[in-house]
C-alpha cells in the first residue's frame, strides 16, 4: 500500500505527490464542474455531473474512459463494473474505488484547505487517482454551496 497526497497549490490547482515527488496535477475550472488532470501517463478532461455532483466522467478529449457514479464505476477495458462509494462524515469526505485487486481510498483532511490523503492498493494509474480526488473535491464544493444558498434564503437579509 502506498500513500499519496493531493494538496492545493493555487486557488484552482492541486498537485498529487508521493512524499516530495510530484506525480500529477489537477487544474479545475470555476465551480469545480470541469477540470484537467495531467500525469506522466497523459491528460484527461474531467466533468462533474448531476444535481449533487455524484457522477464524474473522465477521459481524453471526447472519450469516456472512467465513469464514477455510486454504487458502480465503469472503467474502460473492464467487463465487470467496479465499486465506487462516496460518503460524508464529521468534517471529512471519503471515496473508495475498488476494482478487483486495486483499491483507491481517498479522504479529505480536516483543517487543511483542499488536501486529500489517498491510500492506494495495487497499481492503479495516477490519472485514476486524480479523478477520484476530483470527485471528492467537486462533491464537497457542491455541498458547501448548497449550505450557503440555504443560509442566504433563510436569513431574511439585514434588518
Amino acid at each position: 500500500m502506498s500513500t499519496l497526497t493531493l494538496h492545493r497549490t493555487t486557488r484552482r490547482s492541486w498537485e498529487l505527490t508521493d512524499g516530495a515527488t510530484p506525480r500529477g496535477t489537477l487544474h479545475a475550472g470555476r465551480g469545480l464542474v470541469r477540470a484537467e488532470a495531467t500525469t506522466a501517463e497523459g491528460s484527461w478532461a474531467l466533468r462533474s455531473q448531476g444535481r449533487r455532483r455524484c457522477r464524474v466522467v473522465a477521459g481524453p478529449a471526447g472519450v469516456t474512459t472512467v465513469e464514477l457514479e455510486p454504487p458502480l464505476a465503469r472503467l474502460a477495458g473492464r467487463d465487470a463494473p467496479a465499486r465506487w462509494s462516496v460518503g460524508r462524515g464529521w468534517r471529512h469526505y471519503r471515496g473508495v474505488l475498488t476494482d478487483g485487486d486495486r483499491e483507491i481510498s481517498a479522504r479529505t483532511v480536516s483543517g487543511r484547505a483542499g488536501a486529500i490523503q489517498v491510500e492506494v492498493v495495487g497499481a492503479p494509474s495516477d490519472l485514476l487517482v486524480v479523478t477520484v480526488c476530483f470527485a471528492l473535491l467537486s462533491r464537497r464544493h457542491q455541498d458547501r454551496m448548497r449550505a450557503l444558498w440555504i443560509a442566504a434564503i433563510t436569513s431574511h437579509g439585514p434588518r
